[in-house]
């Protein structure tokens, strides 16, 4: 059954909730269940993007490449694409570099050389 703090639309896979309603903070799960035994894909319009719950939709996407944590083009950021993020300027500069926000190769280098400083052999 569909809580009626959120709204869904099976049809065009689109949701409506505001995760700040004092029904959804005080009981998440019923809204979980429901969109979890609805639709494990949906356009979560309120913050305009994708959202994805089943297990093989995640595996999947964590898997392709072409899906990944660097920015693709057109996410804002702070080079002036998207949104304006001027006040993160140094924020951004800072993570350009983080490992978090890399690629493999590079991340599974980098990673390879951090790892045997935390190993003991």
């Amino acid at each position: 059954m569909m809580p009626a703090y959120l709204a869904f639309d099976p049809t065009r896979r689109r949701l409506r909730l505001d995760p700040h309603k004092p029904a959804f903070v005080q009981n998440p799960y019923e809204a979980y269940a429901f969109l979890h035994g609805t639709a494990n894909a949906f356009f979560w319009e309120d913050y305009g993007f994708w959202c994805f719950g089943g297990f093989d939709d995640v595996n999947r996407l964590l898997r392709d490449r072409r899906f990944g944590r660097q920015n693709p083009a057109g996410i804002p950021d702070s080079r002036g694409v998207g949104e304006d993020r001027s006040h993160l300027v140094a924020f951004d500069a800072i993570e350009a570099n983080s490992m978090l926000e890399l690629e493999p190769p590079v991340h599974t280098r980098l990673r390879t050389l951090v790892n045997r400083a935390f190993v003991s052999r």
